[in-house]
């Protein structure tokens, strides 16, 4: 038992058990907490996810959050030993009342309509000039779906899409007279955009319909 501070309290610790956990198991338990202390998605926009979606991929995280300039891992967050290509992580975390457009539920039981698909963004900040976006062409891009900072989904986006929509977002953004914000934005239903990388099967036995065709259908 290590006592350790967290804040101003003083907190005993067991980090031995700590460290066997995974990470996806302690930043839902973080998650839950920011539930209870009424806080929205506490873990929103940290590079836990990244180390969630190497470890279903069967990559290796880079240990910073930024891959230094000029290197050969720039512009990316894991390298892949198997294929030998960096990857690009992006991640999207979802509510409960999007769980429906994820899985393309029932809407309406009479007619049989179902809800619109999700889309699913990446936004690349460091896409602000063309040599820029040069480098994501040789960097495979992944795209993570998170329910309550549990990993769901994992698609891999075509990296020619991805690398057209951040050049013509550039050209954009260069008449609005900014360079921020470059995003590449993929509708589910547009399923030649990307191929499943991970899918979380418990979770969605869980949470979508049983159907012959779709989303549901190409995932399973």
């Amino acid at each position: 038992m290590i006592t350790t501070m967290i804040g101003d309290d003083m907190l005993n610790v067991n980090v031995g058990q700590l460290t066997e956990c995974s990470y996806e198991q302690l930043a839902n338990a973080l998650y839950m907490k920011g539930e209870f202390d009424s806080i929205s998605k506490v873990t929103d926009k940290t590079k836990w996810r990244e180390c969630v979606m190497a470890e279903k991929l069967n990559q290796v995280v880079h240990p910073k959050i930024s891959a230094g300039k000029g290197s050969l891992e720039e512009g990316s967050d894991s390298y892949d030993s198997l294929s030998g290509r960096y990857n690009e992580y992006k991640s999207k975390a979802i509510e409960d009342k999007e769980i429906r457009n994820l899985c393309e539920n029932v809407r309406n039981e009479k007619t049989g309509l179902r809800y619109a698909p999700l889309t699913v963004s990446g936004v690349y900040n460091g896409a602000y000039t063309s040599e820029a976006i040069d480098k994501y062409t040789k960097i495979d891009h992944y795209f993570g779906v998170f329910h309550k900072e549990i990993c769901v989904l994992i698609i891999k986006v075509d990296t020619v899409y991805v690398v057209e929509t951040l050049r013509s977002g550039l050209s954009k953004m260069k008449k609005s007279g900014t360079t921020n914000l470059n995003t590449v934005n993929v509708n589910l239903s547009d399923i030649h955009l990307y191929d499943i990388a991970y899918k979380n099967d418990g979770w969605w036995n869980k949470n979508s319909d049983v159907r012959e065709s779709g989303l549901s259908g190409f995932l399973g």
